[in-house]
């Protein structure tokens, strides 16, 4: 059986790259001193909004969310402007379908919004500040330095409009990996958007969690923890849409997600169903 909490495959938060140890213990401490927590993982059927991009991490997010926890789910699907959005909507329109066949009682139909992030107007020339990059692994890290945030954000201002009918969310859930190259993607960066979020809402209730880094959950592992749940559950993962391709397949090529993806697998020594044409 797949533990989801209480859970560490190696690795160690406070030695990896990206994560500010300093700020992250910082921010913590303004959140105990505020809320007298870090975080509290909600009770079942405490609705949450999840972000939803179709991809393997978030889908088995959701999945587990309901699965484990017993969470009242609403997907939020971002239309960035992303190249591959044909392809991720398929994949989110599929698990609709699927996750209300199977958890009827939790599971409400994502919503989508359309927002370019990052805007049309200088993407182009953030690709180019990239390319500048000589280290492949800087480039990652800081490729759209703002995509995660703001969308965490959108995903908040979703779950404070719902209480124009009666809903009263204030759990964001992501699906950040221990092994997610990006600055974007760190617990520290959890923490820091949290507090910005408490203090934007004036209410310290606000929470942002992303499970596999939680380490209040004493967890750190990575996608092919994911996978291994999910092969565990049956949930169809050559559903979900890693590349970022606009192609009905996945290239197999591309980094970080079609590299990580077919890496997760080995590592979770499961069978890739994923049709790649590389």
């Amino acid at each position: 059986m797949i533990k989801i909490i209480n859970t560490k495959t190696g690795g160690n938060l406070d030695l990896k790259r990206t994560e500010d140890p300093t700020v992250l213990k910082k921010v913590e401490e303004i959140l105990w001193m505020r809320r007298c927590k870090i975080i509290k993982f909600p009770i079942p059927e405490t609705p949450v909004v999840v972000i939803h991009s179709g991809g393997m991490d978030s889908t088995t997010n959701i999945a587990i969310l309901m699965e484990e926890f017993g969470l009242k789910v609403y997907p939020l699907f971002i239309n960035r402007g992303q190249t591959n959005l044909k392809w991720e909507r398929k994949s989110v329109k599929f698990f609709d379908d699927y996750f209300l066949n199977k958890y009827s009682k939790l599971y409400n139909k994502s919503f989508e919004i359309k927002i370019n992030i990052p805007p049309e107007e200088y993407k182009s020339n953030l690709r180019k500040t990239r390319d500048l990059q000589d280290n492949l692994q800087m480039r990652i890290r800081t490729a759209f330095p703002s995509r995660n945030p703001i969308m965490i954000l959108l995903a908040a201002e979703y779950a404070y409009s719902m209480q124009s009918k009666g809903l009263f969310p204030k759990i964001i859930f992501a699906s950040f990996m221990k092994d997610d190259p990006p600055r974007h993607s760190t617990l520290t960066a959890v923490r820091m958007i949290n507090l910005l979020l408490c203090q934007i809402m004036g209410d310290y209730n606000w929470q942002v969690i992303a499970i596999p880094i939680e380490r209040e959950l004493d967890n750190y592992y990575g996608k092919d923890y994911y996978i291994k749940w999910a092969v565990e559950h049956d949930l169809p993962l050559e559903k979900t849409r890693s590349c970022y391709k606009d192609h009905k397949d996945h290239c197999g090529i591309c980094y970080p997600a079609c590299q990580n993806r077919k890496e997760a697998f080995k590592r979770a020594n499961a069978l890739d169903k994923t049709i790649y044409w590389n």
